[in-house]
């Protein structure tokens, strides 16, 4: 791909988070942590086309105002691509001991376009896929020790997931991994002490079961700090660089809106009275006031960032910061008078969209990826720097998805959809159960941990529904957490079958194994 496919762009917002200086945007709207990574191979590239001209090396304000070159486009791309393979090596050297499996994974996983063409687009997205692929790692090490798990192991997924969140912020939402996991797996035991056949074994379910929430509430602990430790983290960069600290889920929730040009006139009024008859602030009731104004042209294709401008010139005028943190309250505010409570409407227009996220395959995914870089060409006033890159020069639209077109690696799985997936995955956590216990194997929680990726991979989903029109990049996490599923239970299915360690030893870590107490030994300890 590096030598054949010209680097990918997702659109404004890919030129905002590596072009725009320390503020607003890069830090609030985007997560702060793509922003400014990305800034070190783009100068490294920079330096290289210095050298070679044997021109004087940029100065430091670089980083604040970069340049956009070919080289350090190239640099940034091959560090993606090297940190998702890495990433990837690490993920399914955790899954399995058995070398034959590793290949088959690694294979399989060689042959899905998806994760490598968003390592190939410059965009906050590929960050946060290659952080969830440790974070999942991480976390099946972590539910993989039988009794205490060692603090590193909490140290390294707490900043795992710290630097997660501060790349994109919906990445809070995997916090409830490990939770949700040793809470299922804590019910599964306390449901096996009814089914126990002695005293004996029920003392054992219930130890192994508070054992198992002991550890839950430890997780929920380490979630809630590296959130708080990720808003504090914010509000210290919005302090250094002088910007008022403010929620951006109020105008991020204005695209959310645009469904409502599609609605007969009737019942948009009648959801826009609701709304505005759960708020009693005047200033929220006039931005509703200007939303029914403004889709009384019928317009289809409504622009949530012209009413925006418009909304904020309109309410507070003339613009300052003071201003326009006032702005972003007001449309926080009328966010939740949507949200609080929401309407059926606004409800069916959620499913919807969830609906549609579930019929997608990977080749629509990929294929919005060349959609978002040709965006430039009908846009190039508002970025400038993209006109003397590869991917844009001497080209227009139609060549950049004709690259699409034209290589059959993007268009496999061809007709696999999301919903046909999660169907396999059942199928596979299925097959991993019963043969762990046709083999009389302790595997409840690898198959919780695996369950609560694939659930908050679709509540993650979900969230954007409910926050954001869909667009097909927003079921990344969904897809990816799901095939990271897949490639655990796999690889736990093929160590109960060919493994002749795998009843006897957990593997706490790739590489290492300890022994489990059997449950005489369990209950002389208590």
């Amino acid at each position: 791909m590096l030598s054949v496919i010209p680097p990918l762009w997702r659109d404004i917002d890919a030129y905002a988070q590596v072009t725009l200086p320390p503020g607003p945007g890069t830090i609030l709207q985007y997560g702060p942590l793509y922003c400014f990574l990305a800034r070190i191979p783009l100068y490294i590239g920079y330096v290289i086309d210095c050298l070679a001209r044997g021109a004087p090396l940029p100065a430091p304000a670089f980083f604040i105002h970069p340049t956009l070159t070919d080289s350090g486009v190239f640099a940034l791309l091959l560090s993606q691509h090297i940190s998702l393979c890495f990433g990837t090596f690490y993920l399914i050297a955790v899954t399995t001991r058995l070398f034959w499996v590793r290949l088959i994974l690694a294979v399989a996983w060689a042959l899905n376009p998806l994760f490598y063409t968003f390592a190939h687009c410059v965009g906050t997205e590929t960050l946060s896929m290659i952080l969830v692929l440790l974070i999942g790692a991480t976390g099946l090490r972590i539910v993989r020790y039988s009794h205490q798990v060692p603090g590193r192991e909490w140290v390294l997924f707490g900043v795992l997931l710290w630097l997660c969140i501060l790349t994109r912020h919906i990445n809070a939402i995997l916090a409830g991994v490990l939770p949700l996991s040793f809470f299922c797996l804590s019910t599964y035991r306390l449901i096996n002490v009814g089914f126990a056949r002695s005293q004996l074994l029920r003392r054992w379910q219930r130890l192994r079961a508070r054992q198992a929430l002991q550890k839950a509430a430890l997780a929920v602990a380490v979630g809630i700090g590296c959130i708080v430790l990720a808003n504090v983290s914010l509000r210290g960069l919005c302090y250094a660089v002088n910007t008022s600290y403010r929620s951006t889920a109020g105008p991020a929730f204005l695209g959310r809106l645009k469904f409502l040009a599609r609605l007969p006139v009737e019942e948009r009024n009648q959801l826009l009275d609701k709304a505005s008859e759960n708020t009693n602030a005047p200033d929220v009731k006039k931005l509703i006031s200007l939303l029914r104004d403004s889709f009384r042209d019928e317009n289809p294709n409504w622009d949530a960032i012209a009413f925006k401008n418009n909304a904020q010139a309109f309410l507070f005028s003339p613009q300052t910061s003071i201003s326009e943190k006032q702005f972003y309250d007001v449309l926080n505010r009328t966010a939740r008078a949507f949200l609080y409570p929401p309407d059926k409407m606004f409800v069916s227009a959620i499913a919807t969209d969830l609906g549609a996220s579930q019929r997608i395959t990977i080749p629509g995914v990929v294929s919005f990826l060349f959609v978002s870089t040709r965006f430039y060409f009908s846009h190039a006033a508002k970025m400038p720097q993209y006109a003397s890159l590869v991917t844009f020069r001497d080209s227009n639209a139609a060549q950049v998805f004709a690259i699409f077109k034209n290589h059959s690696y993007f268009h496999h799985p061809k007709d696999l959809s999301y919903r046909a997936l999660l169907f396999l995955w059942l199928i596979n956590l299925a097959l991993f159960a019963g043969i762990a216990r046709m083999r009389q194997q302790q595997v409840a929680g690898i198959a919780s941990y695996a369950a609560a990726l694939t659930m908050v991979g679709l509540f993650m989903m979900l969230v954007n529904c409910v926050l954001a029109v869909f667009q097909p990049r927003y079921t990344l996490p969904m897809w990816e957490l799901t095939i990271v599923s897949m490639s655990i239970l796999f690889g736990g299915m093929m160590d109960s079958l060919f493994s002749p360690l795998a009843a006897s030893f957990v593997a706490p870590s790739c590489g290492q194994a300890k022994r489990v107490d059997s449950p005489k030994n369990q209950t002389e300890k208590l």
